[in-house]
């Protein structure tokens, strides 16, 4: 994923040009500024995004990841702890991890009966990534299938851990900018994979670099959405400085439109 943004991009030349030439904004200032809020929006579009205002429960971007990772592996096995299970022959034979005694008892009890026992995490994994989406998600749920707790767990909390991923791609375009990001983004650091190139006096333009998105057409719903969001605020700064309106943006600070910063 590859995302540009410069003065001669043409969704932006026009209005762009207009804040450096007509209104003297300092252009390296401008074009750090407008990405570090392009990225802002970028970032906050990724899954996994917070709970929008129409939730009664709210909850951060993080928790939603987290609660989606396991709302799809429990569509991929439901997990067997021992300590909550009711039919005491059963118990001990998940305990002891027995599973030609589990299966006999089991297709004694509806809930359970045909099912299948996913014998360990990797089998858990080779389950998930057969019935993920192209989304990444598991929206349904699979055939009847059984796994021990423990092994869910430690799966589940294999998967929570990559959750942030995809933003991650945007950190070094994000800290060359000043757009801060959570931990939970930048625990990926070390290897999630983008790039960033600044400005120079020859050509004002920055280059944001994101290798670590795998969401299906993210450059037209994400991308594109936010830019074209970005571009209309920009020209709506614009007519409100052009109409004897003032601003603290650093870009500004020399010109006519700028003012001290409380």
């Amino acid at each position: 994923m590859k995302l540009t943004f410069a003065l001669n991009q043409a969704r932006y030349r026009d209005t762009l040009n207009t804040f450096v030439r007509g209104l003297k904004a300092d252009a390296d200032l401008l074009l750090r500024e407008e990405m570090r809020l392009l990225l802002r929006d970028i970032v906050n579009l990724t899954p996994p995004t917070r709970s929008p205002k129409s939730d009664q429960v709210k909850r951060s971007a993080k928790q939603r990841g987290d609660s989606a990772v396991e709302a799809d592996l429990s569509r991929v096995a439901n997990p067997l702890d021992w300590k909550n299970i009711v039919n005491p022959r059963l118990a001990e034979a998940v305990y002891r991890r027995n599973e030609t005694v589990m299966l006999a008892i089991m297709k004694n009890m509806k809930q359970y009966r045909n099912a299948s026992i996913l014998s360990d995490s990797s089998a858990i994994k080779a389950s998930h990534l057969q019935n993920r989406n192209r989304y990444g998600r598991v929206r349904r749920k699979v055939l009847n299938q059984v796994a021990f707790f423990s092994d869910w767990q430690s799966y589940t909390r294999t998967v929570k851990s990559r959750v942030g991923l995809a933003r991650a791609g945007w950190l070094r375009a994000a800290e060359a900018v000043g757009l801060p990001m959570p931990n939970w983004v930048r625990r990926h650091s070390g290897y999630a994979r983008g790039g960033f190139q600044p400005p120079t006096p020859n050509k004002l333009e920055i280059i944001a670099t994101n290798g670590s998105v795998k969401i299906p057409d993210y450059q037209n719903k994400i991308v594109n959405a936010a830019m074209q969001a970005r571009r209309a605020s920009i020209e709506s700064e614009l007519r409100r400085l052009m109409s004897g309106g003032k601003t603290r943006r650093a870009s500004f600070a020399q010109t006519p439109f700028g003012q001290p910063s409380k």
